[in-house]
């Protein structure tokens, strides 16, 4: 298995998870001086097991490829709803026949009874929204993405967490 984690920093992720599949390749993709600091930083602890590629999300030819997995985490939330489609249209360009995209973030409700866990992840999206950022989204807003994207959302799962949710995508068929 090939994963790709976009906007993956030190590649922390990416390090704990080759301990669990070791024959897959991992490569952190990430903005240029992200990567120059990260490699002069950590690639030597990483012993090889993390490969740091400098590259930009919106240009599919920076992206390693054929890839089966590509994983973001709290990065999508930071842009424009045509920013994400552009993004996941290059996603598109990299998967192998199969892959997924693996997007962590909160998914917020699609109108359902904001309380608890909810109100904070409410809270949340509107202090990343007065920050300046787009913000989390609903599973229809996701669906909405990835369907003018290619893609289908195949799974949401729900954790504890008010700010961590994940949204798994496939290539759609047909």
């Amino acid at each position: 298995k090939t994963v790709v984690d976009i906007g993956g920093g030190y590649g922390d992720f990416l390090y704990q998870l080759k301990k669990s599949i070791p024959s897959g390749q991992c490569y952190c993709l990430d903005l240029p001086d992200v990567i120059a600091d990260a490699t002069s930083s950590c690639a030597g602890a990483m012993n090889g097991t993390v490969s740091f590629v400098p590259g930009d999300m919106f240009d599919y030819t920076t992206i390693p490829r054929p890839c089966d997995v590509i994983f973001t985490k709290h990065v999508l939330c930071d842009f424009s709803d045509d920013d994400v489609v552009r993004a996941l249209k290059s996603f598109h360009k990299v998967l192998s026949k199969g892959g997924k995209v693996v997007i962590m973030d909160a998914v917020l409700p699609n109108g359902e009874d904001l309380n608890g866990k909810w109100n904070a992840a409410v809270s949340f999206d509107v202090l990343l929204m007065l920050s300046g950022r787009r913000g989390e989204r609903s599973r229809l807003e996701w669906s909405n993405l990835a369907k003018e994207a290619g893609f289908a959302v195949v799974d949401v799962i729900k954790t504890s967490s008010v700010t961590v949710d994940l949204a798994i995508l496939s290539i759609e068929s047909g």
